[in-house]
């Protein structure tokens, strides 16, 4: 993992390329990612790696979006694939022309409509707040 200013890169400890990724984290906070300070300061006040939060922060993601998600099984049921694929076909689907800008592809990426969905509401730039 490192940062996308090149201050400071982090390695993953992992040397099994098919079971590792790279990261790329943002210079500054913002509504699209979080700075490797950020994610430092975070991973120290629980006293574990920054690896290790990335780990968690995933892994709490997979457990509220795959439908019966079990930490205990060691893969996926072809149900939870066939969820995870139908999202995708209705997400190309939505596709047939390209977002005008980068926060209407994230919205059609996360999903939801309406007045009163989460994505529908507006984001202060770069994290900043008036």
């Amino acid at each position: 993992m490192h940062e996308n200013n090149n201050k400071q890169e982090l390695v993953s400890s992992s040397t099994d390329k098919e079971n590792s990724f790279t990261v790329t984290l943002e210079s500054i906070n913002s509504a699209f990612g979080i700075s490797a300070d950020t994610l430092r300061a975070m991973a120290n006040s629980y006293g574990i790696t920054p690896e290790a939060m990335l780990v968690r922060a995933a892994t709490t993601w997979a457990q509220a979006d795959i439908p019966d998600f079990d930490l205990d099984s060691p893969e996926l049921t072809l149900a939870q694939v066939e969820h995870l694929n139908q999202r995708r076909a209705s997400n190309d689907a939505l596709a047939t022309s390209q977002p005008t800008t980068l926060a209407e592809a994230f919205k059609r990426l996360l999903g939801g409509t309406g007045e009163n969905h989460e994505n529908e509401k507006s984001s202060p730039r770069n994290g900043r707040h008036n």
